[in-house]
């Protein structure tokens, strides 16, 4: 009996994911395609060709952890999944999942960083592109729109943890984006196409304030869990202001 009801459980885990994974990427297309159809060129380019993680180039059983890791972390959130039920559903010993990984969180922090390592190549291809700044905030505005429908809301609120190891890496995480910020505003200021008198490192105290905000559960509870549309609202904010981004051309 405890044998078939272990089968039920992992086929309704393994339905429930199939069909979160398949919403939520049919989301991240969708979302894609609305954005790039009604922008030029570049950031349609740049975006289509995005190509999400597969871990394909790792050793098998180590692919196996990352992608059954991914499939949890995204039913139930990173805290609720324990390294038992990884091994379990990814169908390893506890002694293979330690030969790649020291803890739950080295495999959290291996995942984010293949997404990190993602985002920050194609924000670097939108960056140096030879389009204008308005086009590239654009494009930005829909790279995060992407990033953000991949997860699922249970997998985004459990990021924003308390525990300490997991905030640590989140803060590695935004320092590294912050950094490329960064030199994006200077790149365009001296482009001129950011106001000349602004300091850059205002700018940014701006983003990092308004983002902290962002990540409240007083906004959280304004967008009801809709982390896409807070996604796309903030950075619509922060890129164009309160007129908000240019009518589009029919």
């Amino acid at each position: 009996m405890l044998k078939n009801e272990r089968y039920t459980t992992i086929y309704i885990r393994s339905v429930n994911y199939i069909l979160t994974r398949s919403i939520y990427c049919r989301n991240y297309f969708r979302l894609l395609m609305e954005r790039t159809e009604s922008v030029h060129y570049m950031p349609q380019r740049i975006l289509s060709e995005v190509q999400l993680p597969d871990f394909q180039d790792r050793p098998k059983k180590e692919g196996d952890i990352l992608r059954t890791a991914e499939q949890l972390f995204m039913q139930f959130g990173y805290k609720r999944v324990t390294v038992e039920e990884i091994c379990r559903e990814a169908h390893v010993s506890k002694v293979t999942f330690y030969k790649y990984f020291s803890n739950k969180l080295a495999v959290l922090e291996d995942y984010l960083n293949e997404r990190l390592k993602l985002g920050m190549e194609t924000f670097q291809r939108i960056s140096d592109a030879e389009a204008s700044l308005q086009e590239k905030m654009q494009a930005l505005v829909a790279m995060k729109q992407s990033a953000v429908s991949h997860f699922t809301p249970v997998f985004l609120s459990s990021l924003q943890s308390t525990d300490e190891s997991v905030l640590i890496l989140m803060e590695e995480w935004t320092r590294m984006g912050m950094d490329a910020l960064k030199q994006f505003f200077q790149d365009a200021q001296e482009r001129g196409e950011i106001y000349a008198e602004y300091s850059v490192d205002f700018l940014l105290h701006v983003w990092n304030v308004l983002g902290a905000d962002a990540r409240s559960e007083a906004i959280t509870e304004i967008y009801g869990g809709d982390w896409v549309k807070l996604s796309t609202d903030f950075m619509n904010f922060l890129c164009f202001g309160t007129t908000g981004p240019p009518p589009e051309d029919n």
